[in-house]
């Protein structure tokens, strides 16, 4: 009997989960000539309102792959039914076939993938699981029998991810261009990228909400949402936005400035600075060793 109800409680999670994305699949078919493309940006909502498409757009491409899903499964698995980010890593990199001597932008798409699912954050023999990963694409089933495993590229799957990359690339020029355009005007000022940051984040926040910076930044992003979309598939955007941000709960200023850095690539050269200044260092103190 609790089984049973555990069940019906999962089919009823699933339906609703599946009529959001359904909702927002039909506002997505219904412009899909309206597929964000890299122009100038102007203000921050125009940023924001990418990553608000962007994340539409993933989800649309998400919704073909249902029907491969406990396939998916099957082939990701190890023998103890568990997903590791090896095997995770292995199956999306057999769906996105390596361009001929492009392997760079092969490894930059692979980065974007795993900065997406924050697969930079577990180890290799780890567990993927709803826990620790933005989203699950995959579904285990009820355990009745061996699903068929999936062999060569599928159309739907590789496009889902081909998807997340294009959509991350987009969001992530307009996040830079804005901030170096910020910069630009800023001139010679001490600490400019904690400056910048600081200004795009109240930008971020909008002015029609109180509370504190995350409780602004998703009511903002709330209000851009297109008015068409239902009230679910809005809920399951701004949800899957914030776990694209970060898994933590509850969300914190400083996991929405670390998100921004990252977006902008400010995170990456920070730590080249830190190492650099780490060599640097080194030769001098053994100088003055000398000169003691």
């Amino acid at each position: 009997m609790k089984d049973l109800k555990e069940n019906i409680q999962r089919n009823n999670i699933k339906k609703i989960v599946l009529s959001a994305v359904l909702g927002m699949f039909c506002y997505c078919a219904n412009n899909a000539a309206e597929i964000p493309q890299p122009v100038e940006v102007k203000d921050i909502n125009y940023v924001l309102n990418l990553m608000i498409k962007g994340q539409m757009m993933i989800l649309g491409a998400k919704l073909q792959i249902f029907p491969q899903s406990k396939k998916i499964y099957s082939t990701i698995k190890d023998q103890e039914g568990k997903v590791t980010k090896e095997n995770l890593l292995n199956f999306i990199q057999n769906q996105i076939p390596q361009p001929e001597q492009n392997e760079e932008k092969f490894k930059d798409d692979i980065k974007e993938i795993e900065q997406y699912f924050h697969l930079e954050e577990i180890k290799d023999d780890e567990e993927c699981n709803e826990g620790n990963l933005t989203e699950i694409f995959w579904d285990k089933g009820e355990g009745k029998g061996e699903e068929e495993k999936i062999k060569g590229v599928v159309d739907e799957i590789k496009s889902y991810f081909i998807r997340i990359i294009f959509m991350e690339n987009i969001i992530n020029n307009a996040f830079k261009d804005y901030y170096e355009a910020k910069k630009a005007k800023k001139g010679e000022v001490e600490k400019v990228e904690d400056v910048i940051i600081e200004e795009i984040m109240n930008e971020c926040c909008g002015k029609e909400t109180d509370g504190d910076m995350p409780t602004k930044f998703f009511a903002n992003l709330g209000n851009l949402c297109p008015k068409e979309l239902l009230k679910e598939t809005k809920e399951t955007i701004l949800a899957t936005i914030k776990r694209r941000i970060t898994l933590k709960n509850p969300i914190t200023e400083d996991n929405l400035k670390s998100f921004l850095r990252q977006k902008i690539g400010i995170e990456e050269k920070k730590e080249e600075e830190k190492k650099d200044s780490q060599k640097g260092g080194n030769p001098a103190k053994e100088e003055c060793c000398h000169c003691c």
